[in-house]
């Protein structure tokens, strides 16, 4: 008798144990091996050798399987599965799949920021969708790995109520209760939509170069990736990182920071000082007394090339938390964010960019053979996911008109928190965000798929213009004045501006708005202003911004003012008094009856 199949002594540990279950999956049901998990083991401890016997009737001795019956949907029961007709799907599916024309618009990033539907948007959000590629046994593979999300059609928009929209598709394979292939098609409807041949150079220069505009100029970037495991968010993530390394990032004025960090619940780890491969623990994410997010025991380091920042990259991938899963066997486990600060020489401004790659997504599924440390980060992640959800949801809603008061919940999660100049109302700078969905085109996972589209897709507020909403005008909202009212607000609340004509340049409101706050430094020396009166009326400005973007109004678009809120609350504290007094006379009458 073999060495591996004698049998083991009453004492002989769990490892022991597992070794010998594992040899007799591979020998007499392979399929099974991955049956052989921590879940089994602490399942039957004690009772190994009870296991092992049944599987012995089961399945028969060591080396001489027993031949399984046949199960009910096997191909002899008539029934035919979606592998069957893998041929004919893939036919249905490249005939639904539509030729696309060149792109109408490239720039929706940059004009979602001027979108002044409801006064400044502040904080705007475009989102994405990329599918990737077939990927090595894929390609012919047989079963149900062939492609079944695809890049959907573009449609122009005109500037007005209508958005430009690509679509996402997704065509479900079915087998119909006739045996007969018929795909199920599905519609999600994007900002941009990238197709298998994308390159990570087009998905760049689209979105994230925007974004590094925007931190150049001392406001907020952010751009970070969802979706299941194996999707492609790693592999997208690091092309945007290649691209901001070899972009004009480094410059004689600009001073250029680096900090990677990974976060996995409330534990927070510095990948740029971990050792063995390991993130370092201890970081502490919280809000200091001025309201700004701090991060305590994050390491910053200063690139002055870009090699320099290329060596950090690797750093911190080689320390991010990985491990196998049935999908893919490097998952991330963890959020990983690097962070890139600009800082202005001259003006000591600051801007900042995000590039964060999320935990992947997955599916009952995909975990159920997960030990407890691995389905207790599957909570975790699922959890950090659904918080950010809820505040992208809570942050566009605020933006609408009469929508004032909208609480927006970033301190439920560390991710949420650090990202708190997003999803902030009274930020006093820009912040422009990139959702990028990342989509397996497997058959396989169409299921999958079409949860995480379904997740994404909402998210998105189309870019509109002149939808006629009638919206009584708000005359505190600097967004909307003229350049004659701007210069006027200038010139009575700023006394202390000399020229406030040259300072504004004929700039209307919304323009000023917009200026990143290093052009108010820049605006105000050239009129002989000092810093301090630069940094006054960026405040002013944003102080009034910020107070336009709660401004309450009632159903019909009208401005509720303080006045008439105040009379609103004081109506309701006498309508309760007087409820508490009908039913005061009540109880009297009551108690005298009985």
């Amino acid at each position: 008798m073999d060495q591996e199949n004698l049998p083991l002594p009453p004492d002989a540990d769990a490892d022991a144990w597992r070794q010998r279950l594992v040899s007799y999956y591979q020998q007499n049901a392979p399929t099974k091996v991955k049956m052989v998990n921590s879940s089994m083991m602490s399942k039957y401890e004690g009772r190994y050798s009870a296991l092992y016997a049944n599987l012995i009737k089961k399945y028969g001795p060591p080396g001489a399987p027993i031949a399984q019956p046949v199960s009910a949907a096997a191909p002899s029961s008539g029934k035919k599965s979606v592998a069957d007709f893998a041929p004919e799907f893939q036919a249905l599916i490249a005939k639904a799949t539509p030729s696309l024309p060149p792109r109408t618009t490239t720039t929706v990033v940059t004009d979602k920021a001027g979108d002044a539907t409801n006064g400044l948007e502040t904080s705007t959000f475009t989102v994405c969708a990329r599918v990737r590629p077939l990927l090595g046994d894929e390609v012919g593979g047989a079963g149900e790995n062939f492609a079944a999300v695809v890049a959907g059609p573009r449609i122009p928009g005109d500037g007005g109520a209508k958005a430009y929209t690509e679509q996402m598709l997704l065509c479900a394979p079915k087998v119909g209760i006739t045996g007969k292939p018929k795909i199920e098609q599905a519609e999600f409807n994007y900002d941009y939509v990238f197709g298998a041949d994308s390159e990570n150079e087009e998905i760049y220069a689209l979105t994230c170069k925007p974004l590094l505009e925007r931190a150049l100029n001392g406001q907020v970037g952010v751009v970070f990736a969802y979706g299941q495991t194996g999707s492609g968010k790693t592999h997208t993530m690091n092309g945007l990182m290649d691209g901001l390394i070899d972009s004009e990032l480094f410059s004689p004025a600009t001073e250029v920071t680096f900090s990677y960090l990974e976060i996995l619940g409330d534990d927070i780890g510095d990948c740029l000082e971990g050792v063995g491969g390991q993130a370092k623990p201890g970081v502490k994410i919280g809000e200091m007394l001025d309201g700004s997010i701090g991060t305590r025991g994050l390491s910053t380091k200063t690139c002055a090339n870009p090699g320099e920042l290329r060596a950090l990259v690797e750093k911190a991938k080689a320390s991010r938390s990985t491990a196998a899963t049935s999908r893919n066997d490097t998952s991330s486990r963890s959020h990983g964010a690097g962070i890139i600060t600009c800082k202005d020489l001259a003006t000591g401004i600051e801007g900042k960019l995000y590039v964060i790659d999320l935990a992947g997504s997955e599916r009952a599924a995909d975990s159920k053979n997960h030990d407890a440390k691995r389905m207790a980060e599957t909570k975790l992640i699922n959890a950090s996911l659904s918080a950010l959800k809820e505040c992208i949801r809570a942050r566009t809603m605020a933006s609408q008109p009469g929508q004032g008061g909208i609480h927006v919940p970033y301190r439920r999660s560390k991710l949420t928190l650090l990202m708190k100049d997003v999803f902030d109302i009274g930020c006093t700078r820009l912040c422009s965000t990139v959702v990028m969905t990342a989509c397996s085109p497997l058959a396989l996972d169409v299921a999958h798929t079409g949860n995480t589209l379904k997740y994404s897709a909402p998210l998105r507020v189309a870019l509109r213009r002149g939808t006629g909403a009638k919206l009584q005008r708000d005359k505190l909202d600097p967004a909307l004045w003229s350049v004659a009212e701007t210069l006027a607000y200038l010139t009575e609340a700023h006394p202390n501006l000399p020229d406030p004509e040259t300072f504004l340049g004929g700039l209307p409101g919304v323009h000023l708005c917009a200026l990143p706050e290093k052009e108010f430094y820049t605006r105000a020396a050239a009129v002989g202003a000092p810093v301090e009166v630069a940094k006054e009326v960026y405040l002013g400005v944003w102080t009034h911004i910020s107070d336009a973007k709660t401004r309450k109004r009632r159903p019909n678009g009208s401005i509720i003012t303080p006045e008439e809120e105040e009379q609103d609350r004081l109506r309701l504290i006498r309508e309760k008094e007087e409820k508490a007094a009908i039913w005061a006379e009540r109880e009297k009458h009551m108690r005298s009856e009985f």
